[in-house]
């Protein structure tokens, strides 16, 4: 279970990123009052597409994320021990997240889970569908809300294995 009552820090890699952005919901991230989000510049630069691109430079702008470097010598090395296994966001959020202590929100499997769960814990991995619960717990978003961007998501080939947040909440 994620914390609720203090804040915490999540490094957010491209996939949460884009994401938010195909829903419309990436502003959302600065009315998370239980979370402060990050990105890396690495994640920055995976997001290629011009409008995705426009909508994070209005949330960094608007202070709902804030960028952030791998900034020490034990980050540097854990970054590239990563890049072996991991695109360069993904290692660059998991290096981050592992020395600071901090939250990851990821949705990539596989690999990057594996090694998410062995460096941080189950329970500083945050996804997709995480977030939309936390949003409808929290009033933020009503479940007819996040249903439709399910819906939305599904259209960009992200498949979630419920029918419904009703069925999660």
């Amino acid at each position: 279970m994620l914390p609720q009552n203090t804040t915490s820090v999540v490094i957010t890699d491209a996939s949460i990123i884009i994401n938010l952005c195909h829903t419309g919901h990436l502003l959302l991230l600065g009315r998370t009052t239980t979370f402060e989000f990050v990105v890396t510049d690495e994640v920055i630069a995976e997001v290629t597409d011009p409008d995705q691109q426009r909508i994070l430079a209005e949330a960094l702008a608007a202070g709902g994320i804030r960028r952030d470097s791998i900034s020490s010598p034990e980050e540097l090395t854990t970054f590239a021990e990563l890049m072996q296994i991991l695109g360069t966001g993904e290692a660059a959020c998991l290096a981050v997240a592992e020395h600071r202590k901090w939250l990851v929100a990821c949705d990539e499997k596989r690999v990057f889970l594996r090694e998410a769960r062995k460096r941080l814990g189950a329970d500083r991995i945050l996804n997709t569908a995480g977030l939309y619960v936390h949003w409808i717990r929290a009033g933020i978003l009503g479940v007819a809300e996040a249903d439709a961007a399910k819906t939305i998501l599904e259209s960009h080939r992200f498949k979630l294995a419920f029918n419904s947040f009703r069925d999660v909440i």
